[in-house]
């Protein structure tokens, strides 16, 4: 809790359950205006209910205090990880 950076990767690669998701909200809650947070999610926050066991009061507060003073960096394109997958998929070299 008291780094001044916490980076959260891949948030929605695995669905949380109710204990999971409230345990999340009580991180979030601790780290609330205290320090900085970066998240990456594959997910648009339209379905992150989906991502806390279906839960939309806990969803809400959660993004509530994520969204809260946020910079939000929408990138639409192509993984950068996959971006020799098609070369490698035609028989050539990456």
């Amino acid at each position: 809790m008291k780094n001044a950076l916490v980076i959260l990767d891949e948030l929605g690669y695995q669905s949380l359950d109710r204990r999971e998701t409230h345990l999340f909200f009580q991180f979030i809650s601790a780290r609330y205006v205290r320090g900085s947070l970066i998240l990456t999610s594959n997910r648009s926050v339209r379905e992150w209910v989906q991502i806390f066991a279906g839960d939309e009061m806990a969803t809400k507060a959660i993004l509530d205090r994520i969204l809260h003073r946020s910079h939000i960096l929408s990138i639409d394109g192509r993984s950068y990880r996959l971006k020799d997958l098609e070369a490698i998929l035609r028989g050539g070299q990456a």
